[in-house]
């Protein structure tokens, strides 16, 4: 047990994934706040996770969430996300193991963000801004995908870092005739965990047979920024790019394709576009933070940027998307053919329908499509689920 150190030594934030500064220690109450540079605006402190050590008495833990909306870095284009600290209280959550994690329902907000209490421990509990994926699930699912015959994964290229960037075809069944191909992604961004639970649980239940490919061939790249997965933003090329005075985005880089994961990912899509004929490309992320919008929805083409006839059937889309992904039905106009992008690049390159799924970080909708706590198995839920929506849309 750890009741005779001080403060300072009850929390560690040495370890893959770790994103947890200490600020303050008195009185059995650690104060922390994300570890990220100070010249990011609030709406780019999305990361927090420690580990609090053993501990033989209860012990506080304030988290206080960056206030600056500021920032001379390019490419932080999203004001007013300062506000997150208004919500911390609901998306606290702890684990053992980094694999199961619970919401903390007892945490309360302070001016600054939220506090938790911990009670007497003797071993290791992580706590952590909501539901973080751990880095080592990756490489499992990779393996589980690799175990299973009726799917290809390639390691599709390598991050700046070296890591393998993997793509995972699922063809449509030997004897039916194909009905076309779905494009899939997730994580361009750092701490945007849903759409890996999503991807993970979509990947796994077309392996096992779960999920019905109706008919469809399904390209998939779960983990775009395998860097940031393990090593957080020190490894973000968000926070991390030198050279050309670019913010270092993923999710800015299919034009110029600049990174090599991003240029591995466009060259893996082009390939199975090749094979089959693209129908749609969904890409996932994880809204902004505020306690009046969800950061939950569905992009649509601006009206005027593109045939009638094209924003129509993207709206077209969204109808049958929020009737079975359990998502807030919020549909905004970001997707311009101009946008360097994903969901535009596809549009430029294919013809076909893309758009970007935001989920929110700090509320869920149940089954009776009212607002409720997130959790791992409700961002598990919305791959399957988007996954029905698209074979929905595409052959009623």
């Amino acid at each position: 047990m750890q009741d005779a150190k001080s403060d300072e030594t009850r929390v560690e934030t040495d370890f893959p994934q770790a994103c947890g500064r200490v600020t303050d220690c008195a009185n059995g109450r650690v104060t922390m706040s994300p570890d990220t540079p100070d010249t990011v605006p609030g709406n780019g402190q999305y990361h927090f996770l420690t580990r609090v050590l053993p501990h033989a008495d209860a012990l506080k833990l304030r988290i206080e969430w960056p206030q600056n909306n500021e920032t001379e870095l390019p490419g932080f284009d999203y004001p007013g996300n300062h506000n997150f600290g208004k919500v911390l209280d609901k998306v606290c959550f702890r684990s053992t193991d980094l694999r199961e994690w619970h919401r903390i329902e007892s945490a309360v907000a302070t001016p600054m963000g939220a506090e938790v209490g911990l009670a007497p421990a003797a071993e290791p509990v992580y706590v952590g801004i909501g539901v973080p994926y751990a880095c080592a699930r990756h490489g499992e699912l990779i393996e589980f995908l690799r175990a299973h015959g009726d799917c290809e994964v390639r390691e599709i290229g390598r991050s700046r870092n070296g890591r393998a960037v993997h793509g995972i075809l699922f063809p449509p069944p030997s004897n039916t005739a194909c009905r076309g191909l779905f494009l899939v992604q997730g994580y361009q961004h750092h701490s945007e965990w849903a759409g890996l639970y999503a991807l993970d649980a979509l990947a796994r239940g077309l392996a096992d047979g779960s999920v019905d490919r109706g008919g469809f061939a399904w390209a998939l790249v779960p983990c775009l920024n395998v860097d940031s997965l393990f090593g957080g933003w020190r490894e973000d090329l968000m926070y991390t790019h030198e050279g050309s005075g670019k913010c270092g985005n993923f999710n800015r880089d299919w034009r110029d394709f600049e990174y090599p994961e991003v240029k591995a990912a466009r060259d893996f899509h082009r390939t199975a576009a090749e094979r089959w004929p693209l129908r749609h490309a969904l890409d996932f992320h994880m809204g902004w933070h505020s306690p009046e919008k969800s950061g939950g929805g569905l992009s649509v083409f601006v009206d005027g940027s593109v045939p009638p006839e094209a924003a129509a059937r993207e709206r077209a889309f969204a109808e049958v998307f929020f009737e079975k992904v359990p998502i807030e039905p919020f549909a905004w106009q970001v997707t311009r053919p101009d946008r360097p992008n994903f969901a535009s690049w596809v549009g430029r390159e294919f013809g076909a329908l893309a758009q970007t799924v935001e989920v929110s970080r700090f509320v869920a909708l149940d089954a009776e499509r009212k607002p409720c706590a997130i959790s791992r198995e409700y961002y598990e839920s919305l791959g399957p689920c988007a996954a029905e929506a698209l074979k929905s849309f595409h052959h009623p």
